[in-house]
């Protein structure tokens, strides 16, 4: 995939309005090691295997690993601990790796330029590759296990740059803003942190996939569940995020978090404007 590709598929979905995605399931979580954590639109929910998922859903595992299958012609898999927010429009989805494990396997057959992965430092369009890739607090790291996949590394803004191809069995580490180094085989520490079920390739469940189960709410989210997002290194729309999670203004909790830890940010100084004038207006 060409740099144009990729720049312009990431673009594509930087702005979309994930609380106003359409509510079509995009992926069924196929198989759920624990129950796990879901935020859809603004509320908690608890989740387990056969939920399916929706554009802007944040998929929580917790110590939880956890299988997704029929997402844009992929199998993936996540490792314990990990974050991820799924974006989508009408063409395209996009992976967004706040932190943990994720291994990529694409469907036999399938046309896989529609799914992007993100994390802080690089971009990649899904090719017929099938890829491990780790994110940490500084580093982000990827292993090739068959095929070829070319990687952009991102900017301090997500601006894609450098294009690097990568080969079967490569291994490369990007640290902060440094170049991707590629070495000759995976490190120690990452071979050693491997979660057990990436060693092997993943088994599609299909229709032994379990039936859709009712979503168990916990509760709605407080600002401390969404600051990891709203801060990150993903830099996600702050006019996306701010008027997905704007009802949530009403709890007095939140307002004030908001005020906070977004004063002066325009996208939620409108939202706080606009909570205003309807209190005002009443």
């Amino acid at each position: 995939m060409k740099k144009l590709s990729i720049a312009l598929l990431l673009a594509s979905l930087a702005q979309l309005p994930l609380a106003q995605a359409a509510p079509a399931n995009i992926g069924v979580i196929a198989y759920a090691e624990k129950p796990l954590t879901l935020i859809r639109a603004t509320s908690l929910y608890t989740v387990g295997p056969g939920t399916r998922l929706q554009g802007g859903d944040i998929v929580q595992t917790g110590a939880a690993g956890i299988q997704i299958e029929g997402l844009a012609a992929a199998d993936l898999a996540l490792g314990p601990n990990t974050r991820i927010l799924i974006a989508t429009n009408s063409k395209a989805a996009q992976i967004n790796v706040l932190d943990g494990w994720l291994k990529l396997q694409p469907v036999a057959g399938n046309n896989h330029a529609n799914l992007a992965v993100t994390t802080g430092g690089l971009a990649f369009t899904l090719t017929h590759s099938a890829s491990v890739i780790h994110v940490g607090k500084r580093q982000t790291e990827i292993f090739v296990e068959d095929g070829s996949q070319v990687v952009s590394e991102l900017d301090s803004h997500s601006k894609a740059g450098r294009d690097v191809t990568l080969g079967h069995e490569d291994f490369a580490q990007r640290v902060g803003d440094a170049p991707l180094r590629i070495v000759p085989r995976p490190e120690q520490a990452f071979i050693d942190a491997l979660p057990p079920q990436f060693l092997d390739p993943l088994v599609p469940l299909g229709k032994k996939t379990p039936k859709a189960p009712e979503l168990k709410k916990q509760r709605e989210v407080t600002y401390e569940d969404i600051a990891p997002w709203v801060v990150s290194p993903l830099n996600l729309s702050q006019q996306m995020l701010a008027s997905r999670f704007a009802p949530r203004l009403n709890d007095p909790a939140f307002l004030q978090a908001v005020k906070t830890n977004r004063g002066g940010v325009l996208a939620w100084e409108l939202e706080l404007l606009r909570l205003e004038r309807r209190r005002n207006a009443h």
